[in-house]
């Protein structure tokens, strides 16, 4: 049985292209749920300016090692255009998982 694990991205977008780069999530999150991603988020920081943050869930590490690749990808159809995006590229794209404890 795969462990529900939560994904957070977090990175800084370029300020002179963030609406071109809030269309482009649309379908960034569409390809995320098709990558096995559920329970997705997308949120922006309220004291840093263009500082986003996704999270979402997903069934194991092997599918959130396999979607942190796919994220660093800079040929991917959908999250490749993100290298031209975020201030520093995808080497700047901060990814972890984290399993619930607790309860």
């Amino acid at each position: 049985m795969n462990q529900k694990l939560t994904v957070f991205i977090e990175y800084k977008v370029k300020p002179d292209i963030i609406e071109q780069y809030e269309a482009h999530m649309q379908n960034v999150l569409i390809e995320l749920m098709k990558d096995g991603a559920r329970n997705t988020s997308w949120l922006k920081a309220l004291d840093q300016d263009s500082l986003y943050v996704e999270s979402f869930d997903v069934e194991g590490s092997e599918v959130y090692h396999s979607l942190k690749q796919l994220r660093l990808l800079k040929g991917h159809s959908v999250y490749g255009p993100l290298d031209q995006m975020i201030s520093g590229g995808l080497s700047k794209l901060h990814c972890w998982a984290f399993e619930k404890k607790g309860e």
